[in-house]
């Protein structure tokens, strides 16, 4: 009775629809060998004007007057299938698709109408499939998907050798990053070398540059919403992989066939082990004693009850741990890591109506200890630091179709913050200390409307919008800051207190209006809110972020994103072509002061100044997705301004992530079934740095002038990755499925600066020299990998 109530609220809001013979046709679309649902799926009626997409769950409705139709399912890979209906009444028709083997002279059939990317609404949108990723070449063997995120247009590596991502002039702080709908709030391993995410386990991911859904919101930048697989609801299977560093191993199977499906899929490196043998190697143990390792573990469960109820369980476990002892009484620990957990209930209503009720949970967090005993009256000297971040949320998203021209999606989500900024214990001798700071906590609340309209055959239009309402919570001690950013006192407030609310609606547009079956120009608006940021002077990351929230002191961030883009395909839709010209403003935005120090600081505030920020930028895209030979070339010329109060204020500074040029070629070649080619290019113009223009005496110093923020460059960054992968002959007695994969990080050698130092000249005290680091310079790996 009370879901039924409900029902019949939400529906009563909906816009009021004319009655007619008509029928709805819906299900959903799955692969006949695993049984996972298939996101994007298209389902389209032959010789009528319309069609349909599925959803995140593979779910489908279309409306139609009643009659005899022919209904066309195509995906990716996949071998279509047409499927003939006489409809007199709703029906529910669930549909598998078998996925084609790979024949060099065929086309394979695309998993969209071979125009979608013309009359579909995305826009600033990239999309990627856990095949597309394991294709490109990279570093160590480690197939990651961060790294192929950045090598598409407007997105940007904020270090050479990071994970870390700016997207469109935005800052690292500012992307969404969800894996099934929780946030993950750290997404590298070993200092941002590796992503945390294991491509075994992933399904399908996509990147938001621009026109952001009004279902999400929190950051100004981007969202990267990674789905997990489901796990094969008709066999067991399993696959991994052997390589340089690591192994993987992926298990799945049904738990009722047909019914329900889990995954398990778990990573670890072996760098540990490798430092341990090195040590028995050179004789060293105290080599032996400096060990190093990551891990993730991913999984997931579901189980449909019927038709229209159906649960998802899933999970993310992560952790690097480093740690170096001398002896017994001499060790320091560092480790760190991610957890996420996600259940979510899809319902179906009725053939109009879908339904996810979801709760998420997620926390980052490290330990940093060290034990230091010395002298030979045995003086310990010992340090413990730790700090998390916490999030609960739960949200409710409901997809109303009302017709073939319009559907519509609404929903609400709320998520508590519990930050825990630092807490910091330790001994001196027989002298004890402890010190803690500020917990944090919060609500973040929002509810949206949005309804995709097909207004004539030509023109389509998203609109929408989501209101955000953000509350400080106690118990809390927060600073009282004055104008010229001095902590002259403190207030207290009770647990449980409300003491500081923002607010405000984010309007999202997007139109689309298609010019011909080849072309479309496309334009889009979005206002999002963020209130949530990484205090830290570092531009790449670090374990050591902390993260912290809008208060009476800190306003939300705020942005305005401005885009147009045309679309155009080529020789019979086998080319896709794009050009987006995007305009971004940006308000309250945060940065620190020269020479500040974040970390266990408790009048962080004073550290803090506040600005504005704009970016703009072209963006060029030709993809090639079908044949022997697939692939992308991309170029950016962008901008990435910033002006703060008490740091340049008068004039616009380049922000850290401003690199005008970009340009990317990806290419795969299949020679034969067996044997494949894969290969990327980059080329980005230096990342901006401070860099001393003089010296000058003052006194007895010699001390370095700086004639503003981010005035220099370092040197321009180009690489190439090659790649080579041989599959094992067919041979259909054998139980396994091999292939080898060569890859070549950095082919032909070059030393790109990965940071830069200035030091004293030797011989002369008034020169000051700039040294170039260089990690990796020609890097190859080798990995096996195997399914069976």
């Amino acid at each position: 009775m009370v879901r039924r109530n409900i029902c019949i609220i939400f529906l009563s809001l909906l816009p009021v629809v004319g009655f007619g013979q008509k029928y709805t046709i819906s299900g959903h679309v799955q692969d006949r060998a695993s049984g996972e649902e298939l996101i994007g799926a298209n389902i389209y009626v032959r010789g009528e004007n319309t069609g349909t997409t599925t959803n995140a769950y593979g779910f489908y409705s279309l409306t139609l007057d009643s009659g005899e139709y022919t209904l066309v399912y195509t995906y990716v890979g996949y071998s279509g299938k047409e499927v003939t209906r006489q409809l007199t009444k709703d029906e529910t028709l669930d549909i598998e698709l078998e996925q084609k083997s790979k024949d060099l002279e065929e086309v394979v059939i695309t998993g969209k109408k071979s125009n979608h990317n013309i009359v579909s609404m995305d826009m600033s949108l990239d999309k990627l499939t856990s095949e597309t990723i394991d294709k490109i070449p990279v570093l160590m063997g480690e197939v990651d998907m961060i790294k192929t995120l950045q090598l598409l247009p407007g997105v940007k590596s904020t270090g050479s050798m990071s994970s870390g991502i700016s997207v469109r002039g935005g800052g690292r702080d500012q992307n969404l990053i969800q894996l099934d709908e929780a946030t993950v709030y750290n997404a590298s391993h070993l200092g941002g070398i590796f992503s945390v995410f294991n491509n075994d386990a992933i399904k399908n991911v996509e990147l938001y540059k621009g026109k952001i859904p009004a279902r999400y919101g929190g950051r100004l930048s981007s969202l990267i919403d990674i789905r997990m697989k489901e796990g094969n609801a008709k066999k067991f299977s399993g696959e991994g992989g052997i390589g340089l560093i690591s192994s993987r191993l992926t298990l799945e199977g049904p738990i009722v066939k047909d019914k329900g499906s889990f995954i398990i899929s778990g990573r670890r490196t072996y760098m540990d082990g490798i430092i341990d043998l090195a040590g028995d190697i050179v004789g060293d143990e105290k080599i032996t004693e400096f060990p190093f390792h990551f891990y993730d573990l991913n999984a997931k469960a579901n189980y449909r009850f019927n038709d229209n109820n159906r649960l998802y369980l899933s999970g993310y476990f992560g952790r690097d741990v480093f740690s170096y002892s001398l002896g017994s009484e001499n060790n320091s620990n560092f480790d760190w890591g991610n957890y996420t957990g996600t259940v979510r209930w899809n319902h179906i209503f009725n053939e109009k109506l879908f339904s996810n009720f979801t709760i998420m949970a997620s926390n980052y967090d490290y330990l940093l200890d060290n034990k230091l005993t010395i002298g030979r009256e045995k003086k310990t000297y010992a340090f413990e630091y730790d700090a998390f971040v916490k999030d609960l949320s739960a949200k409710m998203d409901f997809t109303y179709y009302i017709n073939n021209n319009n559907t519509m999606r609404f929903g609400l989500k709320s998520t508590y913050h519990d930050f825990n900024v630092g807490e910091i214990r330790g001994r001196r001798d027989t002298v004890s200390f402890e010190f803690e700071l500020p917990a944090i906590q919060s609500i973040e609340s929002a509810f949206y409307v949005s309804n995709e309209q097909k207004i004539t055959d030509n023109l389509t239009v998203d609109y929408g919008f989501r209101y955000s309402i953000f509350q400080n919570i106690g118990k809390a001690t927060v600073n009282i800051v004055d104008e010229n950013y001095n902590v002259i006192g403190e207030r207290k407030y009770d647990r449980g207190e409300i003491y500081n609310t923002y607010h405000g609606i984010e309007p999202r547009i997007g139109l689309n209006y298609v010019l011909s079956d080849k072309q479309s120009v496309k334009v889009s608006y979005s206002k999002t809110r963020q209130h949530l940021l990484i205090a830290s002077n570092s531009n790449t990351g670090s374990p050591l972020d902390v993260w912290i929230s809008a208060n009476p002191n800190i306003k939300p961030q705020i942005g305005d994103q401005y885009s147009m883009g045309y679309f155009r395909n080529f020789l019979d839709n086998k080319i896709e072509t794009s050009v987006e010209l995007y305009y971004k403003d940006m308000q309250n935005l945060v940065a620190f002061k020269e020479f500040a120090q974040p970390q266990f600081n408790p009048d962080m505030e004073e550290e803090l100044r506040f600005g504005k920020g704009k970016a703009y930028g072209l963006e060029l895209m030709l993809r090639k997705s079908k044949g022997r030979l697939s692939g992308w070339i991309s170029y950016s010329l962008s901008r990435s301004l910033r002006k703060i109060n008490d740091i340049q204020e008068k004039d616009w500074f380049p922000s850290p992530y401003d690199r005008p040029h970009d340009l990317t070629l990806v290419a795969m070649y299949d020679i034969s079934k067996r044997i494949s080619l894969s290969a990327n290019w980059t080329f980005k113009t230096g990342r901006p740095l401070n860099a001393p223009a003089a010296r000058y005496e003052y006194g007895d110093l010699i001390l370095p002038y700086y004639p503003g923020r981010n005035k220099d460059r370092m040197p321009d960054y180009h690489r190439l990755d090659l790649g080579l992968t041989i599959k094992d002959k067919p041979n259909p007695d054998k139980i396994f499925e091999g292939e080898w994969v060569f890859s070549i990080y950095n082919a032909y050698a070059r030393e790109n600066a990965d940071a830069l130092y200035f030091s004293q000249d030797e011989n002369n005290f008034y020169e000051t020299n700039a040294m170039r680091t260089s990690y990796f310079t020609i890097f190859p790996s080798v990995t096996y990998n195997f399914k069976f």
